[in-house]
C-alpha cells in the first residue's frame, strides 16, 4: 500500500550518484523529527521541464528518488528534490 505526503524532510548526508547522474544520492534525513539512513536506491528519474515545452502545462524540473530506508521493516520511499528543497512524496509499506 502506498501513502501520499508531500512533506518537507531535511536531507542531512548524500553522497554523489556513482551511476553518473549529476546529482547526490540522499543517504540520511531528518522527517518527523526521526532520522532515516537510506539502506538502496530503488530508482532515480528527472522531470525535466523542457519535455513539457509547448504543451501548455508548466512543471519545474525535479529529481525523484525511490529508496529503502533501515528500520524494523523495510520501507519504500519516494524523496523528491525540487528548487533545492527536499520532500518525502510517497511511502510504500
Amino acid at each position: 500500500m502506498t501513502k501520499r505526503f508531500r512533506e518537507p524532510v531535511e536531507v542531512l548526508e548524500t553522497r554523489r550518484d556513482a551511476r553518473g547522474a549529476d546529482g547526490f544520492v540522499p543517504v540520511a534525513f531528518r522527517w518527523r523529527g526521526r532520522i532515516h539512513h537510506v539502506n538502496g536506491v530503488l530508482g532515480h528519474w528527472r522531470e525535466d521541464a523542457r519535455w513539457w515545452v509547448g504543451g501548455g502545462v508548466t512543471v519545474p524540473q525535479r529529481d525523484l528518488w525511490r529508496l529503502e530506508i533501515v528500520g524494523g521493516n523495510p520501507i519504500v520511499c519516494e524523496l523528491v528534490q525540487e528548487d533545492g528543497s527536499w520532500r518525502v512524496d510517497r511511502i510504500w509499506d
